[in-house]
């Protein structure tokens, strides 16, 4: 864009291109309100690698968790793939 002076106005080029450019990316691939954002982060950050025993864990998920991202195999005594069996009754 050029103004009457002749001379070119970056700032108009860089609006107008965000401005065709903004809604391929702004719209979020789901519409999750903010309620369902929150709670799902909590469900990630809710877990940890530390080492405790299963009478310390307060759920199956827990278990679970340890279990299978943390690679905690001696949640699985037994090697039936029910981890913690004093929380879980079935496979992860």
């Amino acid at each position: 864009m050029v103004n009457k002076f002749g001379h070119i106005m970056p700032f108009k080029i860089i609006l107008a291109a965000l401005f065709v450019a903004l809604p391929a990316w702004a719209e979020p691939a789901e519409e999750r309100s903010p309620t369902e954002r929150l709670n799902a982060f909590r469900t990630t950050q809710a877990f940890d690698c530390r080492d405790v025993s299963c009478k310390r864990l307060s759920s199956c998920a827990e278990a679970c968790y340890k279990l299978l991202q943390c690679g905690q195999t001696k949640r699985d005594g037994d090697r039936d793939g029910i981890p913690c069996e004093n929380l879980c009754s079935r496979r992860c």
